[in-house]
């Protein structure tokens, strides 16, 4: 087999895939697990034209502040109970400033 420019970088890229009933096509193991695809993934296809196609993991807005959320957590050694603490006592605080404090009617009793 004649070799043409870094075919060795190609064959680590590079891989061939059957489209089967329904358009449907079975990533490799390898790809699956590098990138921890798990059944259901959506993906964006982009059309390059001259029948060349881009397939690119849907990721979504929350995904990356979440991860970003963690991240930050992880770091600052902050637990999740800390974390809902604070968010309310945020909550209360910005309830306070925006309404002022509230009164309790004569009739509420609890």
């Amino acid at each position: 087999m004649q070799k043409f420019g870094n075919s060795d970088f190609l064959e680590k890229i590079m891989t061939t895939v059957q489209m089967r009933g329904k358009g449907t096509i079975t990533f490799p193991a390898k790809l699956r697990d590098k990138y921890k695809l798990q059944e259901g993934e959506i993906f964006t296809i982009i059309d390059l034209g001259g029948g060349s196609f881009l397939l690119k993991p849907r990721i979504y807005e929350t995904d990356k502040i979440s991860a970003k959320a963690e991240k930050v957590l992880r770091e600052d050694d902050v637990t999740l109970e800390e974390l809902f603490e604070t968010l309310r006592e945020v909550r209360k605080e910005l309830f306070q400033e925006r309404y002022g404090s509230v009164k309790k009617s004569s009739d509420d009793h609890s």
